[in-house]
């Protein structure tokens, strides 16, 4: 029979009582705005036109930003 750990059960402990934080102040938060950022400035220089290439670049950009928000959610759920 394995017993608790109380190093580990201290740690769980401190993690469920410890504040949640600020989301702005999360790495992934100024990653994603920029990647954004980067879309809208894309967007802009097409216009109202259609440009296969930059919704291409668009695409890859949000797909980006998506992984990166994905993996920072993981990231939470193994904490």
């Amino acid at each position: 029979m394995n017993a608790p750990n109380p190093a580990a059960l201290a740690a769980q402990a401190a993690r469920r009582n410890a504040d949640p934080g600020d989301p702005d102040d999360h790495p992934v938060t100024e990653t994603v705005r920029e990647i954004l950022d980067e879309v809208s400035q894309i967007r802009d220089a097409v216009g109202d036109e259609f440009d296969l290439g930059a919704t291409s670049r668009q695409a890859e950009l949000l797909t980006r930003a998506h992984d990166a928000l994905a993996d920072a959610l993981e990231d939470v759920g193994r904490g």
